[in-house]
């Protein structure tokens, strides 16, 4: 996981943590085919960025509490 998704679950409670924890396996085994293209057109970097935008976005559709970027 990269050093921003590290950081989150360091904030996080242990619900909040179990569910980042299992979107994140859940996405490196099927990783959506928008990473591949943001890969192929803007670099690693900004694939890593959707990667853990996606993450988070799951995350909080399954309940976890994670406050927005302000």
């Amino acid at each position: 996981m990269s050093s921003l998704g590290v950081r989150i679950m360091a904030k996080a409670g242990t619900r909040t943590a179990r569910i980042l924890e299992n979107v994140g396996k859940e996405l490196k085994d099927n990783p959506p085919s928008i990473l591949k293209r943001t890969r192929r057109k803007s670099g690693a970097k900004a694939a890593e960025r959707q990667r853990v935008a996606i993450l988070l976005n799951k995350a909080r559709n399954r309940g976890a509490r994670i406050s927005s970027q302000s």
